[in-house]
């Protein structure tokens, strides 16, 4: 196994994690772990997906990326305000 597998097995897990945590009411989808979660889970997936040229992966997972991020900052700014 190489090191761009290994990273996309990773990827798998957290976001296998954080999703199970919401089903099971542990986190909720807003919270700032789950959405980290996403965001590190989904980076290394999108990794994943560009190495080995799987596109609409790389669609679908820059895009997780974007919300989660985009969530996570706008959480920031209302905290702060």
């Amino acid at each position: 196994m190489n090191s761009i597998e290994i990273i996309g097995w990773c990827g798998a897990a957290l976001l296998l994690l954080g999703f199970s945590l919401n089903v099971f009411h542990v986190i909720t989808a807003k919270s700032r772990i789950y959405l980290l979660l996403n965001l590190v889970s989904s980076a290394m997936l999108l990794y994943n997906a560009y190495m080995n040229g799987i596109f609409p992966f790389v669609v679908v997972n820059s895009v997780w990326v974007l919300f989660s991020g985009y969530q996570l900052m706008k959480g920031a700014v209302v905290s702060h305000s």
